[in-house]
């Protein structure tokens, strides 16, 4: 009995020193903040003990988004990228994020990305997060400036930020479920296939079909077919609502460009990949390969990169946020892999996961003047 008391006292000391010199205002919030987003936008304590933010559009010379701005001090400023989603800049739980941080003294700005609505990224879309970046660093000029971003959205994300003029200026980069080699998150998305860092074995897991067909989806329009592309779009509309969908009458009509975007999105041998994706059509390798952060020289990224990324992801494994870990030797880097929330879930808060998750948005919040 006086062994468990002595163990009690010192895990309460313990406790009562970190909270002396520690940072225990920033803990609480990371804490709240983590059941708001898990809430996504349901009343939680975090909304009853915080200002609304004040939110509204915006435009500049070169875009136009959603400005969401703190009722109190702005102490941040960062702009949150919308993943490929038909909702774009105005998808629900987009919207819960950026008022949690808000209420968290982040300056949010949600910039307009036309390729998005339709499950598509860009390569220009990095021009068009850069564009967004320097604006609101304009408007907020005295506070770090950094950027966040989900899913494939990564990508223009880091393209922003290695702008000459934005490597010195974006103090932290969150990186949420993204990606490094385009190529390796395309043989996952098809045929479950992925290497673990510092793993010579290769895993395999049932990846989420929708992946499969977003792939087919975005690309249907760079191809020079028009009618491949209806063909393909038409494919993916009826995959999307049943994956069992029969699709025979379709595929017969396909010609070559569509053939060949049908036959990657189609394959299970991890070893074919690679030359399917030299078969695609120009346009369509252009895009890969301009969204492809592999072919970036990520060491000229500086500031904090915050890497998120749960461990039994089904669109982009794990094993990709541990790969833009080891690329970026110049930036301080913190990778927090989390059990249990699959591609970005973050409601799946439970005991076995909540501390993670905790760390990362206290990385964050850290990134506040």
């Amino acid at each position: 009995m006086k062994t468990l008391l002595r163990v009690t006292m010192g895990l309460a000391a313990a406790v009562a020193l970190l909270f002396v010199f520690g940072r225990p205002v920033v803990w609480v919030q990371a804490a709240l903040i983590m059941w708001d987003i898990a809430a996504g936008g349901s009343p939680t304590l975090w909304q009853e003990v915080t200002e609304p933010p004040s939110e509204y559009p915006t435009r500049w010379d070169s875009g136009e988004g959603d400005l969401y701005l703190p009722g109190g001090k702005v102490r941040a400023a960062m702009v949150l990228v919308p993943g490929a989603a038909v909702l774009g800049r105005v998808e629900p739980r987009l919207q819960a994020l950026a008022r949690t941080f808000a209420r968290a003294g982040f300056a949010v700005l949600v910039p307009e990305l036309p390729e998005v609505r339709r499950l598509a990224l860009s390569r220009a879309d990095g021009g068009r997060v850069a564009s967004a970046l320097r604006q609101l660093g304009k408007w907020q000029p005295d506070v770090p400036l950094g950027v966040a971003a989900v899913s494939y959205a990564v990508g223009p994300a880091i393209i922003a930020a290695l702008e000459d003029d934005l490597t010195s200026r974006v103090a932290f980069l969150v990186s949420i479920g993204g990606y490094h080699d385009i190529t390796a998150a395309i043989h996952f998305i098809t045929t479950g296939a992925f290497r673990p860092i510092g793993d010579s074995r290769e895993f395999r897991i049932e990846p989420n079909s929708y992946g499969r067909w977003a792939f087919l989806q975005a690309n249907a329009g760079r191809l020079d077919s028009a009618a491949d592309a209806r063909l393909l779009q038409e494919i993916a509309r009826l995959r999307f609502r049943d994956a069992t969908a029969d699709i025979a009458s379709l595929t017969a009509g396909l010609g070559p460009q569509g053939g060949a975007v049908l036959a990657l999105v189609d394959n299970r041998d991890p070893d074919a990949v690679g030359a399917l994706i030299a078969a695609l059509p120009d346009r369509v390798r252009q895009e890969i390969d301009g969204l492809n952060l592999a072919f970036y020289d990520l060491a000229k990224l500086r500031g904090h990169l915050i890497l998120v990324h749960g461990r039994g992801d089904p669109m982009v494994p794990y094993s990709e946020s541990q790969s833009l870990a080891a690329s970026a030797s110049g930036a301080r880097v913190s990778l927090f892999l989390i059990d249990d929330i699959g591609h970005v879930e973050f409601n799946a808060v439970s005991l076995g996961n909540a501390w993670v998750m905790w760390q990362a948005i206290a990385a964050l919040l850290s990134e506040r003047c």
